[in-house]
This record gives structure tokens, C-alpha cells and sequence, in this order.
């Protein structure tokens, strides 16, 4: 594949998309071709009524076939959509597919702006594009080694399915939670719109499920305290602590309404506990936002 050294050999190709209008119909898009070509670095500016469409694509690879380009910005919808297109497009033609960088004028610029506010938007969207383009350098897929364990720090609804999928999928799993109880915030509903189910009798079964799994080790009363490590090998180092307040009369496995469900018993010292994991899932729930009066 062809490759970059460094910004001084940059000739960018920017390319905006009309969308079949989503875009074209808010954002002049020909003002942004000519502005673009005022970039330092752009050698070439060009659009198309759909970059994604293979006459769009070609119009990309036949350019760095020729030697014109060597790194490319699309302007268009959202990088979700059609990044891997693009990025496919620039594998077929010989350059490092990491040599690209896309715009998003559409979702963050013709969805929410109108009229001059709209096109200049875009310009300084394909601006910061540009100037990207300039320094990123060709990148280089590696492999690394996955332990088969993943961690899921909160104990909630969230966090109770992701333990319960990933130990089926064949994972060791470790749920880490807080508090002495399992099903966070749902816990505290009484019943679930839209079937209106009682958000209890769902907990139950899911933290049964869970507690039943022999691949899913439940530490309640506990908070990670350290951690380092590399993708796919983390090292973590939990505390398990002592209720302030040891006073319960919850049994185990028993649905507290408003409350939850207590999976084991509460430590009566602090436990440290080692953990080596592949993957880490955040599932720490929410804060409900209060906003200031006046």
C-alpha cells in the first residue's frame, strides 16, 4: 500500500456528498468544494450526489490510483454509516485505509443548522478535517492476545444482562458492584412501562439466572481500586468493605422492593480481591440531572 511520511507530502482530495439532498438542500455544497480547495494541503475538491454510491467511490480511487492524492476527507453523513465504505475504498486503491478522515455534515450541520450558518458551518467542518488529514499517519491492524474473562463494574439491569450474555457467549465473568444489592435503578420502580410488568419479578429472574451461572462470580459491597493493564489484559484490584450500617433483614436472594436483591452475604472484614480480565464494561448507571432554580 501506498504510504505518508509526514504532512509535507500530504495532497488531500476532499470530496462532499449531496445525500440526495439531506445535505445539498440546506448547505451550498459547491461553495464548500471552492472554499475547500483554499485549504492548505487540498489538491483536488469534488462532489457527488452520493459518495457512497460506487461512481462515488470511484471517483476516490481512480485519484489515488493516479497519484493525485494520497489522503482523502469525505464530507457527508456520519461516520457510523459509511466510514468502513470509505475506508474499503481506499484498501481497493493501493493507500493505507487509515490515510482518511470523514466529515459529518449532515447529522452536525444540515440536520440542526439553516441557511449562510449552515455553509459555513460545513466549511469549518471540512476545515478541521483537512488539517487532520495533514498529520495522521498510515496505520497498521495488529492482533493481540485476549484473556477470556471480562469484568462488569455495576450491578444494575445493564450490568446483569451484559454478565449474563458474555458468560454465555463462553466468558469467565466478574460483576462488581457497590452496594449489597443487585438491579440498581430498576429496582426502584415498582412497574415497567410499556408492558407493565412488575420491575421485581423481572429482577428475580435475572439475578437468579446470574447467581446460577458457573461462570459469573457476583462481588457485591465492592469498588475497583486500581488498574492497569492492556487491551485485551487488565490487571484490577478490588475491595470488598463491611456495611456502615450491618443491620438487615433481607434474605438472600430475596426482592426488596425499592430496593433490591441481595445475592450474597456482606462482608464482615475488607477483602481485596486480584482480577487479570480481558475486557472491562462500564454499566455504572445514571444521575438524575436536577437543574438550578433561577
Amino acid at each position: 500500500m501506498t504510504d505518508v511520511k509526514n504532512d509535507n507530502d500530504a495532497r488531500i482530495g476532499v470530496y462532499v456528498c449531496h445525500c440526495g439532498g439531506n445535505i445539498s438542500n440546506t448547505v451550498e455544497v459547491e461553495k464548500v468544494v471552492a472554499a475547500s480547495l483554499d485549504m492548505p494541503g487540498v489538491v483536488s475538491a469534488q462532489r457527488n450526489m452520493f459518495m457512497c454510491s460506487d461512481p462515488g467511490q470511484d471517483m476516490i480511487i481512480e485519484a489515488i490510483k493516479s497519484g493525485k492524492i494520497n489522503r482523502v476527507v469525505v464530507s457527508a453523513c456520519a461516520p457510523s454509516l459509511h466510514e468502513t465504505t470509505f475506508r474499503s475504498a481506499l484498501i481497493r486503491a493501493g493507500l493505507n485505509p487509515y490515510l482518511y478522515v470523514h466529515a459529518n455534515i449532515r447529522e452536525q450541520v444540515s440536520f440542526v443548522s439553516l441557511g449562510k450558518e449552515a455553509t459555513d458551518k460545513a466549511i469549518a467542518v471540512v476545515a478541521a478535517a483537512v488539517a487532520k488529514a495533514k498529520e495522521i499517519l498510515p496505520l497498521e491492524a495488529t492482533a493481540v492476545q485476549v484473556i477470556e474473562h471480562a469484568t462488569i463494574i455495576g450491578g444494575g439491569i445493564a450490568g446483569l444482562k451484559a454478565a449474563l450474555d458474555l458468560a454465555k457467549r463462553g466468558l469467565k465473568v466478574a460483576l462488581i458492584e457497590k452496594s449489597p444489592y443487585l438491579g440498581g435503578h430498576a429496582a426502584q420502580l415498582d412497574r415497567l412501562f410499556p408492558t407493565g410488568e412488575r420491575a421485581g419479578d423481572i429482577l428475580s429472574v435475572l439475578v437468579k439466572n446470574v447467581l446460577d451461572h458457573p461462570s459469573i462470580d457476583v462481588h457485591t459491597c465492592a469498588e475497583v481500586t486500581a488498574q492497569d493493564g492492556y487491551i485485551g489484559n487488565f490487571n484490577l484490584k478490588v475491595e470488598r468493605r463491611p456495611l456502615s450500617d450491618p443491620a438487615s433483614s433481607a434474605r438472600i436472594g430475596e426482592f426488596i422492593p425499592f430496593t433490591g436483591i441481595l445475592p450474597v452475604v456482606p462482608p464482615k472484614e475488607i477483602e481485596k480481591i486480584g482480577l487479570t480480565t480481558g475486557a472491562i464494561v462500564i454499566a455504572t448507571g445514571f444521575t438524575l440531572y436536577s437543574p438550578r432554580n433561577g
